[in-house]
């Protein structure tokens, strides 16, 4: 990149030294011949003086101005009638015409030049005759040599300058992301805690250095989540495999106490939550994957809830509605938004000290059709700071979420990939039933419209 921001810095420069050179040489020669041009009428007059009884001296004599002059004067046919003795026997320079100036390269036997040739028609002894004023531009021809050596000398300079200015400033631009790029080669997945250099410019690289940090970052999240996601099930899928094991080591150390279908229900119940916990790891992949297939169609949200109201419960507990339940639609996979609805319901009474309520209702937002719902305990509820952690995998309040409570910590994590894939949302507050304490989780799901 150096290279070719050079080689196209010195290209576009020389391109413009080479343009302004000649555009330089143009106006010099323009200057200079529109100062060694003008005075042909007076010249002109001043031969029409030297002729005497009409006749003009042949040769003419050298008239007195700044530069080298001489004078050819044409007849009416074009001839020579005289001229200045340098010109003896040379032919007309110039044909008469309505090109009053003209710049003659040699004239031969004369040194002198680059000619400027200007003519213009007095009367000499009753005749129309046509002056051509031959005048000398070696002063010119020197001085533009002198420009053109000068601009051959000064522009490979001024490239030369330029290549080494621009090689010097990208690289020194670019010095940053080189240190850049070499701490982000250095980084391995072992290193993710090592950040790129932040330049103090303040310049586009500088934003990028800061982008890189913020991925970097992002990617360190990721990493860490992964790490412990791995750790919290590989410790879940321990634990009922050595259940199993210890059941079945004890039984066969004493086959004839072992109480073989107490021990073959032990290992039942170990292997269902085994094949739960496996489930709702699967479902988890998957929708951090966004391989989640979901079978779009309209799901009756009012039926999901009082199937949940008509479950069975754990004895000291009340499941009840919040008012009549309202006919609410909305689209989604029914299966899908069973599970929410199941998982929360089941969190609700793990946690409540006895009443969980169920509520749902349509509300606006932001010019929306939604669907809210509510599901509330009395229980101690969910801390301010732990709100946003508890739809992490794994996570459980260690004080109000113990394993003997019951799941591994995935059901919230499920609702929440499964809202988001439904484009709504799930939040948690801290005014249960009542009002009193407790938890209330909300969830936002996009309403069917009824159309009339």
């Amino acid at each position: 990149m150096r290279t070719r921001i050079t080689i196209l810095a010195t290209a576009v420069v020389l391109v413009a030294l080479l343009l302004g050179s000649f555009a330089l040489l143009g106006l010099f020669r323009r200057a200079l011949l529109h100062s060694q041009s003008g005075e042909v009428e007076a010249r002109a007059q001043a031969v029409a003086a030297l002729a005497v009884d009409g006749a003009l001296p042949d040769p003419l004599p050298s008239l007195d101005t700044p530069h080298l002059t001489l004078i050819q004067v044409l007849g009416a046919d074009g001839t020579v009638v005289a001229a200045s003795g340098q010109l003896a026997g040379t032919p007309a320079l110039r044909d008469p015409g309505p090109q009053r100036r003209k710049v003659v390269d040699d004239i031969d036997g004369v040194r002198g030049g680059p000619w400027l040739t200007e003519v213009a028609v007095v009367p000499i002894g009753g005749q129309d005759r046509t002056v051509v004023v031959i005048t000398s531009l070696s002063g010119y021809a020197r001085g533009a040599d002198l420009l053109r050596t000068s601009l051959l000398v000064i522009v490979p300079i001024l490239l030369l300058i330029v290549a080494v200015t621009v090689w010097l400033v990208v690289g020194r631009a670019l010095r940053p992301v080189e240190a850049m790029r070499t701490e982000a080669e250095s980084i391995t997945g072992r290193q993710l805690d090592r950040r790129v250099p932040i330049p103090p410019t303040g310049d586009e690289i500088a934003r990028l250095a800061v982008t890189l940090n913020d991925m970097l970052d992002r990617l360190q999240a990721s990493s860490d989540a992964q790490r412990r996601f791995v750790a919290d099930a590989s410790h879940e899928l321990r634990t009922p495999i050595a259940n199993i094991r210890m059941a079945i080591e004890v039984a066969v150390a004493h086959p004839d106490r072992a109480d073989w279908p107490t021990v073959a229900d032990d290992v039942l119940l170990q292997d269902q939550r085994m094949q739960h916990l496996t489930d709702d790891l699967l479902t988890l992949a998957r929708a951090d994957a966004g391989s989640e297939v979901l079978r779009i169609a309209s799901v009756d949200v009012t039926s999901l809830l009082q199937e949940e109201l008509a479950r069975p419960l754990p004895p000291g507990r009340l499941l009840v509605a919040e008012g009549a339940l309202p006919a609410i639609q909305v689209p989604g996979d029914g299966e899908q938004l069973r599970r929410v609805v199941t998982n929360l319901v089941d969190n609700a009474l793990r946690h409540a000290e006895q009443t969980v309520t169920i509520g749902l209702r349509a509300v606006p937002v932001s010019g929306r059709a939604m669907v809210e719902i509510r599901v509330s305990d009395d229980g101690p509820g969910v801390p301010l700071d732990d709100r946003d952690k508890v739809f992490d995998p794994f996570v459980r309040l260690d004080q109000h979420r113990a394993r003997q409570q019951g799941g591994a910590g995935l059901g919230l994590s499920i609702v929440s990939r499964v809202v988001q894939a439904h484009h709504g949302s799930v939040t948690v507050t801290g005014a249960g039933v009542g009002n009193g304490g407790g938890a209330t989780f909300v969830v936002l799901l996009p309403a069917i419209v009824p159309t009339h």
